[in-house]
Formats: structure tokens, sequence, C-alpha cells
């Protein structure tokens, strides 16, 4: 068993933007195929670069606020209550144009 609180977690860079923080429930290792369990917070202005994973899903739901994703050239404006799933070698980013923070939680699910 491995219990832990929100608030007990360190704040950590995401891989794509250092300054975007994360939580980390659960890391790469600890569950086969999960690569990671976090929640992070995406200030006004933030932004990760466009990118792809070629052997993961990585599942999004919105806690919050409202965030664009771009995936495959497709822009679509997430809201509090959705969830996206992002499947291998989707070309996506995320930004939050908006004025106010928002916060997912997201893990990844690798397939090789």
């Amino acid at each position: 068993m491995k219990l832990v609180h929100l608030d007990s977690l360190p704040q950590i860079g995401v891989s794509h933007n250092s300054d975007i923080k994360k939580k980390v429930f659960i890391e790469n290792g600890d569950i086969k195929n999960l690569t990671t369990f976090a929640t992070a917070t995406f200030k006004p202005g933030q932004s990760v670069e466009l990118h792809k994973h070629e052997t993961m899903y990585e599942v999004f739901y919105i806690l919050n606020g409202k965030v664009d994703f771009m995936v495959e050239n497709e822009k679509l404006t997430l809201t509090t209550g959705d969830c996206i799933t992002i499947e291998p070698n989707e070309i996506h980013n995320q930004s939050n144009p908006y004025d106010q923070d928002v916060k997912w939680l997201y893990f990844g699910i690798a397939i090789s």
C-alpha cells in the first residue's frame, strides 16, 4: 500500500516546461505501464511546446479553470470537468492564455 497526501508532495517542474509545476502521486515504475499520475497547475501565459509520445497514452482531467489544447492541428478549449485522451504519436501541446490558473489531474500509460 502507498498513501500520499497532496500537501506532502513536492512541487517539481513538468518535463516540457520547468516553470509549470506538478505534484506526482504515482511515479514511473511504481505500477507497470503507468508512467505517472500527477496534478499540474498552469498559470496564465504558461504553455508547453508541441510534442508527441511514441509509446504512451496521456489522459488529462480538468479540475478547474480553462485551457487550450492543440491536438493534431485542432484547437480544443477544455474547461472544468472535461477529460481528454491523447493517443500515442498525436502531436499536442497545452497553453493557458486565460487570466486564471488551470489545474488538472493526468496520467500516462505506456504501450511498450
